[in-house]
């Protein structure tokens, strides 16, 4: 399977934010590193999503005061 099922399981961050995260990877899928050109049935979601997971790409989180 290539989603890391028993790490999003115990995923204990805010899951909306490491979703949205993950989508602005999907867009910007031409900069990763570990991305394998090559493989032709290589489905981008889960994919990125495994990369997040296990943590080969990484993301920030800065929460902003609305006032």
């Amino acid at each position: 399977m290539i989603i890391p099922l028993d790490r999003l399981l115990v995923y204990n961050k805010n899951k909306y934010v490491f979703t949205k995260a993950v989508m602005k990877a999907v867009d910007k899928v031409g900069n990763i590193d570990n991305y394998p050109e090559t493989d032709l049935n290589w489905k981008v979601v889960p994919n990125v999503l495994k990369l997040a997971l296990t943590e080969e790409i990484k993301f920030d989180y800065v929460e902003k005061d609305i006032e």
